[in-house]
């Protein structure tokens, strides 16, 4: 069975101090969760992030370095990162995107992260132009292959649908259209894997999701969990977003 999984990213938010009060705040929350639920800090907090973050939570990057350790300035390669504990790294995310990183950089860091052991958690999503064209599937089919170039092992990936039109703009994706999405992103993982079994990997809705609107996005077809950004930055919020009830698909692989 596919796993449900929940990651928060802080993006550029958080001092040392801040970060301090979080995770002193966290514990009676996070006690109660019973689904994996990552956390993203920036790098500058990764070090207060090891030493606070609670057992039952796991740490991620949100983002990592297409080189490995060298003279790179400003770059932060897989090799420095794993010390820290961490375990998931966003790659593709569209804050990036839209910095000009391309599908080929992104799959060197896809690979970068399968080769040090960290799970990928990879980014795919449309413009509001590509979304209005209805060029949608072709857009993300192309991401995939191109993200994916060399990877065998399915298993070790996770893919986020994020839709750059709904993000800040107040357009929302339906969570028919998501879950739509999620299973040409599964169908098409399965064709390039050459077997049913290679989707068995998670794939989450990452896009203007609130507590009031998580459940039906958990409840979309193939949607296996979210990825929120300023709703992972209470912990009370977070809390009550990993929490929310909703009801298991089952999953059939054929």
């Amino acid at each position: 069975m596919r796993r449900t999984l929940f990651v928060g990213n802080w993006k550029a938010h958080f001092t040392v101090e801040e970060a301090e009060n979080y995770f002193k705040e966290l514990p009676p929350y996070s006690s109660k969760w019973t689904h994996e639920t990552v956390i993203t800090p920036p790098f500058t907090l990764m070090q207060t992030a090891k030493a606070m973050i609670p057992p039952n939570v796991t740490l991620g990057a949100q983002d990592v370095s297409h080189y490995g350790i060298g003279p790179y300035c400003g770059e932060i390669p897989c090799a420095l990162l794993k010390p820290f504990g961490v375990k998931y790294a966003i790659v593709g995310h569209v804050e990036r995107r839209v910095m000009g990183e391309a599908n080929d950089r992104i799959n060197t860091k896809v690979k970068n992260c399968l080769a040090h052991g960290i799970t990928p958690v990879l980014c795919v999503g449309d413009n509001m132009q590509e979304y209005q064209s209805d060029r949608t599937k072709e857009v993300i089919e192309k991401q995939l292959q191109e993200c994916l170039v060399g990877v065998t092992d399915f298993s070790k990936i996770v893919v986020a649908y994020q839709p750059l039109w709904s993000i800040g703009t107040g357009y929302y994706a339906s969570s028919d259209l998501c879950g739509m999405i999620a299973n040409t992103i599964r169908k098409h993982v399965q064709k390039m894997g050459g077997s049913p079994l290679a989707g068995n990997f998670p794939i989450l809705y990452a896009g203007g999701i609130t507590t009031e609107n998580a459940q039906e996005y958990l409840e979309a077809q193939d949607v296996d969990g979210l990825m929120v950004g300023p709703t992972s930055m209470r912990p009370d919020i977070f809390s009550k977003l990993v929490m929310t009830r909703f009801q298991l698909k089952r999953h059939n692989m054929e």
